[in-house]
């Protein structure tokens, strides 16, 4: 089991989650599993992990995206919405 740290871009809070299996849990687990514990990301915006400057595929698993026991993330508020094309 492995340890992502993860810091917050509005408050600059860091914590650490720990005993993630990388191979199986993606940033949208992650989110999903502290919902209630992030500040409010504010009207029709919604969190995002970002790896280093780069918002990641939130579906994907942390090991596929490159990270590794210790790595830190951040999490940043992002506009969702409908998708036009």
């Amino acid at each position: 089991m492995a340890t992502l740290n993860i810091r917050i871009s509005t408050t600059g809070e860091e914590f650490d989650a720990d005993d993630l299996d990388f191979s199986q849990v993606t940033p949208q687990q992650i989110l999903d599993n502290m919902r209630d514990n992030l500040p409010d990301a504010g009207q029709g915006m919604g969190w995002k992990m970002l790896k280093g400057s780069q918002v990641v595929d939130q579906n994907t698993s942390l090991e596929d995206l490159g990270f590794k026991d210790g790595d830190t993330a951040e999490l940043m508020a992002k506009v969702e919405g409908a998708y036009i094309d």
